[in-house]
């Protein structure tokens, strides 16, 4: 892990975001997110099930940020210290090559604010400064067109190659 990375990483405030890393305490924020049918619309598994299923999923955000010292982080409003989502990057491995995949899931009473256009904008920023040899992308169902906007409004551009049978990905550079 690199160090100056996570430093970089680790808490960022942007105009109306404050995100961190994901703490053991956010499980049942998690869980009201992920396992919330109105926000796993899009999602090929449907919402989480249960606890079990988000404390994996927390799980394994935080083994991420400590293997590489980033990842998706806990989306809070500053003015409020309310919580209202997830997201970020993740190294993660995509039709064959290897990727930042781009998160963002937020609570509906989060939704129509910007929000999700302002972390996903913020993230491929800092990977283009911070991890600039791998591509940011978005892997996005292709009747999802809220998610579709987001990407397309921070620059990255849909990419065939990386398309699988359920996405359409849109990536920050020629792969």
């Amino acid at each position: 892990m690199n160090d100056s990375i996570q430093k970089a990483f680790e808490r960022v405030r942007t105009e109306n975001l404050f995100l961190r890393i994901p703490k053991p305490e956010d499980l049942h924020s998690v869980f009201s997110i992920e396992g919330n049918p109105e926000t796993n619309k899009y999602r090929p598994a449907g919402p989480m099930k249960d606890l079990s299923e988000a404390e994996e999923t927390l799980g394994g955000w935080r083994n991420h940020w400590r293997t590489y010292g980033y990842g998706y982080w806990t989306v809070v409003l500053p003015s409020t210290s309310e919580f209202i989502g997830f997201g970020g990057i993740r190294q993660e491995h995509w039709q064959g090559q290897n990727i930042l995949n781009l998160y963002y899931r937020f609570s509906p009473k989060a939704w129509g604010r910007g929000y999700a256009t302002e972390l996903a904008g913020t993230a491929d920023r800092m990977a283009d400064v911070y991890l600039p040899d791998l591509p940011v992308v978005a892997r996005v169902r292709p009747v999802n067109r809220p998610s579709i906007r987001v990407a397309e409004r921070i620059g990255l551009r849909h990419c065939s190659e990386l398309d699988s049978d359920e996405h359409i990905a849109f990536s920050s550079e020629s792969t």
